[in-house]
């Protein structure tokens, strides 16, 4: 996977993870066809994630197998993949509004695309170039 950073958000009452994705990875053949421009957005969307839409609808429950686990202690955050592989694991700096939206709604959105910066989210949403899966998150 590519380096990945983890930036907590609220959006219309809903606590998200936001990853910013400072670089993409390209995947080619061996005679040199492009086969995927996004490594992370096909992962994504073979794990259940989908486009980020306005208004967002965000009423989905969590796929089945995502799995996450939040360290406050550490802001070690942990998110695995319904295979079992590891999406993310790094710091998330959390706040105490945001952690309490989370232990109630006992899941966050994550939302994936190709942004480098937060600045980069507008226009990837109007590009439709956004992914959001429900996951499960534990927070100890």
């Amino acid at each position: 996977m590519t380096r990945l950073r983890a930036q907590g958000a609220m959006l219309l009452g809903h606590p998200l993870i936001i990853m910013i994705q400072p670089e993409t990875m390209a995947y080619t053949s061996e005679s040199g066809e492009l086969l995927a421009a996004d490594t992370n957005e096909v992962a994504m969307r073979a794990a259940g994630g989908q486009a980020l839409t306005l208004p967002p609808d965000f009423s989905d429950e969590p796929v089945d197998g995502w799995a996450g686990t939040l360290d406050l202690a550490t802001d070690e955050l942990l998110l695995h993949f319904p295979s079992g592989h590891v999406f993310y694991d790094g710091t998330l700096p959390t706040t105490e509004g945001w952690v309490d939206q989370v232990r109630a709604a006992g899941s966050v959105i994550v939302v994936t695309g190709p942004m480098a910066t937060l600045q980069d989210i507008e226009p990837l949403l109007m590009a439709g170039r956004l992914l959001w899966t429900r996951v499960p998150l534990v927070i100890r």
